[in-house]
């Protein structure tokens, strides 16, 4: 390869590099605040399926192997009761079984709440499930449960 070759191959991969750069800004730019929500979803819905990897289902008590393998289930549903969506509580480890065939066998997922946590905390959790007048997070409340969440995964990735 001769040395403009190369030189062209360089500028380009620099043209291609600054363009992604520039992609991702511009995408940054035009996201809504479901965008943010949907990010911050995705990295604690991770990261509660690495906290509960080899435990059990939280309703049934089958054994959870890989974090491919089973959902992150809500107790209260993450769209009725959206102050209980990033709640660690509200959220485990539970088989796809349970999760989407039987609705989140709510009876048994309560009965297993009680079992890793306690009744005060399935108690808690109920009271803040009755508040009325649903918060509307912001942007930046999202960004920082997405930061959160991702760094803890990201820790638990590097020992992996």
């Amino acid at each position: 390869m001769c040395a403009l070759e190369k030189a062209k191959e360089l500028t380009k991969k620099k043209e291609d590099k600054a363009w992604r750069k520039r992609k991702i800004e511009m995408k940054e730019k035009i996201k809504t605040v479901s965008d943010y929500r949907n990010d911050a979803r995705y990295w604690f819905q991770r990261w509660i399926r690495y906290r509960d990897v080899f435990s059990k289902c939280i309703s049934c008590d089958n054994q959870l192997l890989d974090i491919r393998d089973f959902d992150a289930g809500h107790y209260f549903s993450a769209s009725g009761t959206p102050q209980l969506l990033f709640n660690e509580f509200n959220c485990n480890g539970q088989c796809v079984f349970c999760n989407k065939h039987k609705s989140g066998n709510l009876i048994y997922y309560r009965k297993g709440l009680i079992k890793r946590y306690g009744e005060s905390v399935v108690l808690d959790l109920e009271n803040t499930a009755e508040l009325k007048g649903k918060r509307i997070h912001t942007k930046s409340y999202y960004v920082e449960i997405a930061e959160k969440y991702k760094k803890l995964v990201k820790e638990i990735e590097k020992i992996k």
